[in-house]
């Protein structure tokens, strides 16, 4: 009996194991460049100090603590790369990958409206931009 105690014991643990690891809520997504990984992340909107569109689906976002991240648009969006003015807005403090969150800016006297689909903890700007490159770039 003592035996089929641990053995089960030891099923039960790996199982929960597994199923925890299953769970966790950061990733590392590699890249092109086989030493860069970016983490799933969240950060605070009130923490933002700048905004720069990569491309017409990728907006890297500084924040104070010189934190540093590139965030997933859930569509292209042609005038994406040339908006000023951009603000983000959402139900949360926070915004994190898939919470409803917004990118908002002016295009002909319109807001575009850009829901985010991921946020993910950079390097850097420089960092940022070989993700955006190494994801559109045609294979």
């Amino acid at each position: 009996m003592h035996r089929e105690q641990r053995a089960a014991a030891c099923l039960l643990g790996l199982v929960l194991t597994v199923s925890g690891l299953a769970c966790t809520s950061s990733q590392k997504v590699p890249t092109a460049d086989r030493g860069t990984l970016a983490e799933e992340a969240c950060f605070n909107v009130r923490n933002v100090d700048s905004f720069s569109p990569l491309s017409n689906r990728f907006v890297y976002v500084r924040t104070t603590g010189d934190k540093h991240y590139l965030l997933t648009m859930d569509s292209m969006y042609p005038s994406l790369p040339y908006a000023t003015g951009i603000a983000m807005s959402g139900n949360y403090a926070w915004v994190c990958s898939n919470t409803g969150a917004m990118i908002t800016y002016v295009d002909a006297g319109r807001p575009v409206f850009c829901r985010i689909l991921s946020v993910e903890a950079v390097a850097g700007k420089e960092a940022a931009q070989k993700l955006v490159d190494a994801r559109t770039t045609p294979k």
